[in-house]
């Protein structure tokens, strides 16, 4: 059974009984209970003005706070918090922008912590490597957002943005996964804000690892003269800014917009994208800017249809069988099943032979791998 430890107050009010009942001189009492004969008759004075209350410390907090933050602002900080959900850094940055007079950022995260409208920080947060483009449209992200329950079906919301400045070009509710739908989400944005140098995306979109060559969605960059990159497998960090942002959709988007129409739902995430994300909100990453400061479009229009291939005169070619693979020299070597029914061509090396799709080499296979009649 443990022990039962007494409270200071308990302890207290021992010394009082010793001194004022069992008639203890002070300093024997506070020899007793090891305490200094200031402190013994602070307890004593205490007592004797207020019989009736627990010998308890005081707050030490003072009667009056001048330099206090006035109502009205904590008021208004506690407003924006609740439209926007957003921290202190940023609703700084936003009431500063609005011409209010404001203490500092740490001011503002204490009135929120005040007002209970701040989560505990992580025990032990992940250590990140971030990295980031020079300038807009050197690279752009796109992904899938996890499914959520739009008029009783199921929306895969397609979002894509830039990685220098973070600015949001879509938010596209899709129906599903695949890369015909991401493809026809992403020539509208091409057609609406050019063409970037190139974009980042996951392994959906990319060939299967054990299946060498271009996939159909690589393919259809690259005839636009884009680089397609992709993370790789189970590794989310490559794309952490989309990754990032997703969470910001769950927080901050997700709980205030319409779910009971598909079009409702487009409409208020698209709002959201045009009024607060790209032009009000504050990044920090960014200076505490919206990524509308650091955007600038691109200087790469899209063309009205997809180009064609086309290749020097004389280049060697082979056509992609359906398979997947082409033939060369009674050797059957994969290019991908995206280009099924389109030509590559094969460039001949001293210790190698290399599969070009357009401008872009995408194998290169040692001549001492060939092996006659197999598939490589």
């Amino acid at each position: 059974m443990p022990w039962e430890v007494a409270s200071v107050s308990e302890i207290r009010t021992a010394f009082v009984h010793h001194v004022r009942t069992l008639k203890a001189s002070v300093a024997e009492a506070c020899r007793q209970f090891g305490i200094s004969r200031k402190t013994g008759h602070k307890w004593l004075t205490r007592y004797r003005h207020e019989p009736t209350r627990p010998l308890t410390d005081h707050s030490r907090r003072p009667h009056t706070s001048p330099t206090r933050t006035a109502e009205a602002i904590e008021t208004t900080v506690v407003a924006v918090r609740d439209q926007f959900g957003w921290g202190p850094r940023k609703i700084h940055a936003y009431l500063s922008a609005q011409g209010q007079a404001l203490p500092s950022a740490r001011t503002v995260g204490a009135i929120l912590q005040r007002h209970g409208r701040v989560a505990p920080p992580p025990a032990d947060p992940p250590a990140i490597q971030r990295f980031e483009r020079a300038k807009p449209n050197e690279l752009w992200q796109c992904d899938f957002k996890g499914y959520l329950e739009v008029a009783r079906q199921r929306v895969y919301p397609f979002t894509l943005l830039d990685d220098h400045s973070r600015y949001l070009f879509t938010i596209h509710p899709c129906l599903d996964q695949t890369m015909q739908t991401a493809w026809d989400v992403l020539w509208q944005a091409f057609g609406d804000f050019g063409l970037p140098e190139r974009l980042l995306c996951d392994n959906a979109f990319a060939t299967k690892q054990s299946t060498p060559g271009l996939s159909w969605f690589d393919a259809q960059l690259i005839r636009l003269g884009i680089h397609p990159s992709h993370g790789r497998p189970y590794h989310p960090q490559t794309q952490g800014k989309i990754e990032r942002f997703h969470r910001t959709l769950e927080e901050e988007v997700w709980p205030r917009v319409r779910r009971d129409d598909l079009g409702h739902f487009h409409a208020d995430v698209n709002r959201w994208r045009t009024t607060i994300y790209n032009t009000v909100r504050p990044h920090e990453s960014l200076g505490d800017q919206p990524p509308v400061s650091r955007w600038l479009p691109s200087s790469r229009p899209r063309p009205a249809t997809l180009p064609e291939v086309v290749y020097p005169p004389g280049a060697l070619l082979r056509k992609v069988a359906p398979s997947g693979d082409i033939r060369w020299q009674c050797y059957r070597i994969l290019a991908g099943q995206g280009l099924a029914g389109q030509c590559v061509r094969v460039e001949e090396r001293a210790d190698s032979v290399a599969l070009f799709y357009a401008w872009k080499e995408i194998r290169c296979v040692p001549t001492s791998l060939l092996r006659h009649r197999a598939l490589l």
